[in-house]
């Protein structure tokens, strides 16, 4: 039988425990942040994947600072921080929203942690300081950006290289042209989103470097979408190892300047046996090379290619043979893994294979 005196520190023990759960979620008096405020959810305006049919929920919203429609020249971001570092210290999502700051300094952030780093219609913000997130480099999972002036590559991808618990990029409408070699290297990374295929935001990436994606076992949603790319070398897309969760990686992959020839050879092929999803969209293909596209269906039974946004410039010529004697399966389609194809029922007996 439990003694009163038991039972008395079991209730002052879960009374305690729910008073801690509780407090995680309170904010700070908005005077020690001013102009920037406390929130308890992120607001709806700054979701950068708005209409997605498949949204990812990475992180539960709690409490978060958002410093939005600053345009005093005299503001010094970091004195927020420092102030707000006497009292408490963890919060869930820091987010930049419409404002004039044009540069992000070294340690602005004091001892304050957060999780995720939001940056969103901040179109003078051409710089971020490669120190700005050292202390708590090892917090953040989600780093955001929308219509900034960010073009510096090496030092965007030198300050994401930090960020050994990194889940997800998501970065549209700034001024990246490259993704450097061996750009990432993290092993809780799932989703990398450079631009929305649908048009409604791009990255003007005109390079993607050796190796950029080799170190992300784990990746399951690569999405870039840029009107300047026109190559893809056969090292960008090569991966060193298959996830441990044998989940299909999806590739969605867009650009008017992209062309049949666009693809080196073995530029998709180098997968390590796992099933991909490719998905292209907008682009000026007129026929999918054998010598790129047929490798890659074969480098998995699964694997599937998806040219239903765009086939329309699609020719049905003897580029396409290969894929209706390789591939067809029946005039229903629905067993076939080249989604989007309209050349099934033409008549390709003239034609010879490999020309």
């Amino acid at each position: 039988m439990v003694g009163r005196k038991t039972l008395a520190s079991i209730i002052i023990c879960i009374y305690w425990q729910q008073f801690l759960a509780f407090s995680q979620f309170e904010c700070p008096s908005d005077s020690l942040i001013q102009p920037c405020s406390c929130v308890l959810t992120i607001p709806s305006h700054t979701y950068l994947l708005f209409n997605d049919f498949n949204p990812e929920t990475i992180y539960i919203q709690q409490r978060s600072i958002v410093c939005e429609h600053i345009h005093n020249s005299t503001f010094d971001l970091q004195t927020v921080f420092v102030n707000l570092s006497d009292n408490e210290t963890d919060f869930d999502s820091f987010l930049l929203y419409n404002t004039t700051i044009a540069h992000i300094p070294a340690n602005v952030f004091s001892n304050v942690t957060f999780k995720s780093l939001m940056f969103q219609d901040n179109p003078m913000l051409t710089t971020i300081d490669e120190n700005a997130f050292t202390s708590f480099k090892d917090s953040v999972e989600v780093f955001e950006t929308l219509n900034t002036n960010l073009s510096d590559s090496k030092q965007i991808f030198s300050i994401l290289k930090q960020f050994t618990n990194l889940r997800r990029v998501s970065m549209h409408n700034d001024r990246l042209t490259i993704i450097p070699d061996y750009a990432f290297n993290h092993t809780n990374l799932t989703n990398i989103w450079f631009g929305l295929e649908n048009r409604r935001t791009s990255q003007p990436i005109e390079t993607i470097g050796q190796y950029a994606f080799y170190d992300v076992p784990n990746l399951r949603l690569l999405r870039i979408f840029s009107p300047n790319l026109t190559h893809i070398d056969k090292y960008s897309y090569a991966q060193r190892k298959r996830s441990s969760s044998n989940i299909t990686l999806h590739i969605y992959l867009g650009g008017q300047n992209l062309n049949s020839t666009s693809f080196s050879p073995t530029s998709l092929s180098r997968f390590r046996s796992r099933s991909v999803f490719l998905r292209l969209y907008y682009t000026n293909m007129t026929y999918l090379d054998e010598l790129i596209f047929q490798p890659f269906l074969e480098t998995h039974p699964s694997s599937i290619v998806d040219i239903n946004y765009t086939n329309t410039n699609l020719r049905c010529d003897c580029h396409s043979a290969w894929i209706q004697y390789d591939y067809l399966r029946d005039l229903d389609q629905l067993d076939n893994r080249v989604y989007g194809y309209r050349c099934w029922a033409t008549d390709f007996a003239n034609c010879t294979l490999n020309i």
